[in-house]
């Protein structure tokens, strides 16, 4: 009994000397390649609140390299970051609160939204902010990235979206839109709508004008605009067009829960955000969606080894191929060469293989078809490529 007893303990013991001579080994490799042991202490994730006030905004271009930064951030930390739609306080809408208490242009008293609930910021803005491009657009920021250079990739996580308000905007304008000189009717200058919202259902409703019962429009807010400082000044001189940059890019795709990761232009990046949307549809035709002030909260995660030269955006389920241009022709094909490049840097698929395989199963939607450059995204799916090794 003594012998089975002392065998026992001698195995055991054995049996620790070995596991001790292992981790023995581990240890000193982990050294040998510089890593520590123990888990390192994480950065804690700052969060910054930035408010719409007008000293923090611009109105109808795009922030330029100089301009001052408002907030310096690190890679992962977060913003909450108010933003104030254009609808109702341009000069072709006149007097803001007579336009919200008439429902919009024509007179729609079924959709007034009284004085007592226009966002205070959006009459602020329109008081104070001078309004010094040819856009229609208020923007937030610019938010400084502390170490990001051209060259890195700035990530822009949407992690959530609040409405400031129970209202939003439609507007179709002359020369606008996607039948220019047919819409509005009798040339008109504009034809607005306000939409009164449900935001605990989320649902828009939609008063025609002929008395026909209202339509509801579902709700899925996204920021039109999302962006860093383009190096070329001229390129920020209006709000309108997107870019390289990122900027008025109106995919829906990219609201909650979405990334959009954007080549950077110029040290710190300059993040900038506005153009809240609370829904609108591929194409844009009217010329605006349901324009409304949103607050997003955002995760900025600076990406130094990924090397980008157009936006691309991230869902949970897809990637999204961003092509842009003036001629919607090349809108596609910038389109579908970022799908080749996703599936072949992605998935190690060969782009002349990865184009058979778009031309069966990705679909291609027009983003919109309003703001100078047009855009096509390309929709693919990861579910596509799951039995394929994620390249590194």
């Amino acid at each position: 009994m003594r012998f089975k007893i002392k065998r026992v303990l001698e195995r055991f013991t054995l049996k620790w000397r070995i596991v001790g001579v292992f981790a023995g080994i581990g240890l000193l490799l982990c050294s040998l390649n510089g890593v520590a042991w123990s888990s390192p202490t994480a950065t804690p994730v700052r969060t910054h609140r930035i408010m719409s006030t007008p000293e923090n905004v611009i109105w109808g271009e795009l922030f330029k390299p100089e301009s001052r930064p408002i907030a310096r951030v690190r890679s992962g930390d977060r913003i909450i970051m108010q933003t104030v739609s254009h609808e109702g306080i341009l000069p072709d809408q006149g007097d803001t609160a007579a336009f919200f208490n008439q429902g919009g242009i024509p007179q729609n008293l079924k959709s007034r939204v009284t004085q007592n609930k226009i966002l205070p910021d959006q009459l602020k803005v329109k008081s104070a902010v001078k309004k010094t491009g040819p856009g229609p657009h208020v923007i937030t920021g610019p938010i400084y990235v502390e170490g990001a250079q051209p060259g890195d990739t700035l990530e822009i996580k949407t992690l959530a979206i609040d409405y400031r308000v129970p209202y939003g905007v439609i507007s179709n304008r002359h020369s606008r839109g996607a039948l220019p000189g047919e819409y509005p009717l009798n040339n008109a200058p504009i034809y607005s709508r306000v939409i009164p919202l449900d935001t605990k259902r989320e649902i828009g409703i939609f008063q025609p004008e002929n008395n026909l019962p209202p339509i509801q429009l579902p709700l899925d807010p996204f920021m039109g605009i999302m962006g860093v400082v383009p190096a070329n000044r001229e390129e920020a001189a209006n709000s309108v067009p997107p870019g390289n940059y990122g900027g008025n890019i109106d995919i829906k795709l990219l609201g909650r829960g979405s990334s959009l990761y954007l080549p950077v232009q110029v040290p710190g990046a300059l993040f900038y955000a506005g153009d809240p949307h609370c829904a609108q549809a591929n194409g844009e035709v009217a010329l605006t969606a349901i324009e409304c002030s949103l607050t997003p909260t955002f995760e900025l995660v600076l990406h130094k080894n990924m090397k980008l030269d157009t936006p691309m955006g991230e869902t949970k389920d897809a990637w999204i191929a961003v092509g842009l241009d003036e001629d919607l022709d090349e809108a596609m094909k910038k389109s579908v060469r970022e799908y080749l490049e996703i599936a072949n840097s992605k998935y190690g698929m060969t782009k002349q293989d990865a184009l058979l395989v778009g031309s069966a199963a990705i679909d291609f939607e027009v983003s919109q078809v309003v703001d100078i450059v047009k855009g096509i995204h390309g929709v693919v799916p990861k579910e596509l490529f799951r039995d394929l090794k994620p390249q590194s």
